[in-house]
């Protein structure tokens, strides 16, 4: 009766963490710092599919800071008001590698927005790889390259880290 209660208990939880990690939908924040003196900021919704491919539907914010012309410093007027850009998109990330308790995706994408003057496009490129934790919380770090089309800066390369929530 016992070894019953402990198989079917078994296959209760191991069902019940097969689901968790099937399908699933997080709310993703990350951020981190571009290659030349740029900060970037991105709140999305990610659907994760089959084998942890998944489609990414992002708004990105970036800025990118100099000195101040007066002071030969980074005040914060020339921190926050040099160079501002905003973005809506959407990326897909096939899964290239998997590991226990850990997975890499290819991210690639493309978004539209503006640098508050005129409307900006961009293409997305970049390596995710993420560290399952517990109740489906996911933390990750990207290499990225996003060529920019329009924008002051063609090129913008650097390394994002951040979390997942899971929204069930």
């Amino acid at each position: 009766m016992k070894k019953r209660l402990f198989t079917m208990m078994a296959i209760a939880f191991f069902a019940m963490s097969m689901m968790a990690q099937s399908h699933s939908d997080r709310i993703t924040l990350g951020m981190g710092a571009l290659y030349e003196r740029g900060f970037d900021a991105t709140l999305s919704w990610e659907h994760e599919t089959k084998y942890h491919n998944a489609w990414e539907y992002f708004i990105n914010g970036y800025l990118k800071w100099d000195e101040c012309e007066s002071c030969g410093h980074i005040c914060p007027d020339s921190f926050w008001h040099n160079y501002n850009t905003w973005g809506v998109g959407i990326a897909y990330k096939p899964c290239v590698v998997r590991g226990r308790n850990n997975y890499g995706n290819i991210r690639f994408g493309a978004s539209g927005g503006s640098d508050t003057d005129k409307f900006i496009g961009a293409v997305h490129l970049g390596y995710e790889h993420n560290y399952a934790l517990r109740h489906g919380w996911n933390i990750f770090w990207q290499v990225k390259t996003d060529l920019v089309l329009r924008g002051e800066d063609l090129f913008r390369t650097g390394v994002v880290i951040g979390i997942k929530i899971p929204t069930k």
